[in-house]
């Protein structure tokens, strides 16, 4: 009957260390849990259509973004008393990720490009409105020739007339 008994000890003592480890693996993914900084804005896959992105977080010391999904040369913005921060950016995609007590997951958005042209007749100026170079064709009296590239936000004079048609796209 001891025989019996000894393992039945046994078997309580290893049903109660596995289940502690349990509750302390539990305990642990927890704190990983409410420690980990909540990332609101920009939603994963997310497309922007401005060069402006806000990022709005909590629980996060530390803003890490990068063209690159490994971070091998990410931007880090100091973010400790702030719950949002705005940045310009070029069109690409991006990833980020927020660090605090721990990392996040990380996630990625793309920064649509936005071809724009502004045609303003009175002063014959033509202005990149856009968020990427352009490279800009015009075609007179049905013959198409290249012109200029503008660089965002770069203006040049252009020579007026009814027949000419002026067009944009993107450099590159």
């Amino acid at each position: 009957m001891k025989i019996q008994e000894k393992p039945k000890k046994k078997t309580k003592v290893i049903v109660l260390v596995v289940l502690g480890q349990f509750l302390l693996i539990g305990a642990i993914l927890f704190f990983v849990y409410l420690s980990a900084p909540r990332l609101e804005a920009p939603l994963n896959g997310a497309v922007i259509r401005e060069d402006f992105v806000q990022f709005k977080f909590s629980g996060a010391e530390m803003i890490l973004v990068d063209d690159n999904e490994d971070f091998s040369s990410p931007k880090m913005l100091n973010v400790s008393d702030l719950s949002s921060i705005g940045i310009g950016m070029k069109p690409g995609k991006y990833y980020w990720k927020a660090v605090g007590n721990v990392e996040s997951f990380t996630r990625s958005f793309v920064i649509d490009s936005n071809v724009g042209l502004e045609l303003n007749k009175n002063e014959s100026k033509l202005k990149n409105v856009g968020n990427v170079e352009t490279n800009v064709t015009k075609e007179y009296q049905g013959t198409l020739g290249g012109l200029v590239i503008l660089d965002v936000g770069v203006e040049y004079n252009v020579n007026m007339t009814n027949e000419t048609i002026y067009r944009g796209e993107q450099n590159g």
